[in-house]
């Protein structure tokens, strides 16, 4: 006899507090170009994946399935306009500059100090370089591009250093070598987050970004090589990461019917925990995973299954297979 059977499936979605000091990220393992991310990101949650520091970058790497060696969009985009930055992410709005006489000029897009005053130059050049750790500053006599720099000083210290006032600038100076030119923390990029966050973090792998035609405009974070970002075509398919609160609903009832062949077993309480478990893994393969569990909703007489009767099905009382 055909028989269908009916299945109340409570879904319980998890609501996060966000915050720009603290974000929420949910990996989505569904490739999308970098436009259907974004608007993906901005219909269930609130934009693609703003970063700020270190930590968030390694939060994000955290979260993308360990089996995936490729790269995810985050919120980062090329924008038009060229403005000055700090590598720790700072604001540069009404801050301090020392710039020496004629710059800076079209030379680079990194700093250099010389003498204390500041010089534009380009990234690719290789110099010796500061870094900070609490409120001390240390010379580092080893000749490294821009870049090459900026990830030394965040693997061994915390980063290259912002210079505030002309007090901070004068104590750095008191430790540099002279005649020669000390890379710092300040450099200049179009980049922009998707969600217009003010600071301006950059976590760039070696040769990233280039200015050569067809290089790409939208970015990608690598799950490997400490999570590095690179740039890539805006059309280019792959998974990506959101932040902020999921929207979906706390609470929502899905209604499923179901068939079997044979004997029809699905009130027993392993066979109803192997069916959770396998919608589990669906849920999570399309990037749809929530943190609370799955669970069944029970009628009044406590049973989640109803048998539906056909009465146009044959007699031999078999469920078939759909």
């Amino acid at each position: 006899m055909d028989g269908s059977l009916l299945v109340l499936l409570l879904l319980s979605g998890l609501f996060w507090s966000s915050s720009a000091l603290s974000r929420q990220y949910h990996y989505i393992n569904v490739s999308m170009s970098w436009p259907e991310a974004q608007s993906y990101c901005r219909e269930r949650f609130t934009d693609l994946a703003t970063v700020d520091s270190m930590d968030d970058v390694n939060r994000l790497v955290n979260i993308v399935d360990a089996g995936y060696s490729g790269s995810v969009w985050i919120g980062l985009k090329r924008g038009t306009q060229k403005r000055w930055r700090w590598s720790n992410g700072e604001n540069t709005t009404s801050q301090y500059y020392n710039w020496a006489s004629g710059q800076p000029n079209e030379d680079g897009d990194c700093v250099a100090t010389y003498s204390g005053s500041w010089h534009s130059t380009a990234c690719r050049y290789s110099r010796y370089f500061t870094c900070y750790i609490g409120n001390t500053t240390y010379l580092i006599q080893s000749a490294k591009t821009w870049s090459d720099a900026q990830s030394h000083c965040r693997q061994h210290y915390t980063d290259l250093p912002t210079i505030h006032n002309s007090a901070e600038n004068n104590q750095i100076n008191q430790i540099l070598l002279s005649g020669y030119y000390i890379w710092i923390g300040l450099f200049q990029d179009s980049w922009e987050w998707s969600d217009k966050w003010v600071l301006f973090f950059r976590h760039w792998a070696a040769g990233q970004p280039s200015n050569s035609s067809g290089s790409g405009n939208c970015v990608g974070m690598s799950r490997l090589d400490s999570g590095k970002w690179a740039q890539y075509s805006c059309d280019l398919q792959q998974p990506f990461i959101c932040q902020g609160d999921d929207k979906l609903i706390k609470q929502q009832i899905v209604k499923l019917k179901l068939s079997c062949t044979g004997k029809c077993t699905l009130n027993d309480p392993s066979l109803q925990t192997a069916i959770l478990n396998e919608i589990s893994r669906k849920l999570k393969s399309m990037g749809l995973e929530s943190d609370r569990k799955l669970s069944w909703r029970k009628g009044h007489d406590g049973e989640v299954f109803h048998q539906e009767r056909n009465p146009r099905a044959s007699s031999n009382n078999a469920c078939k297979r759909q």
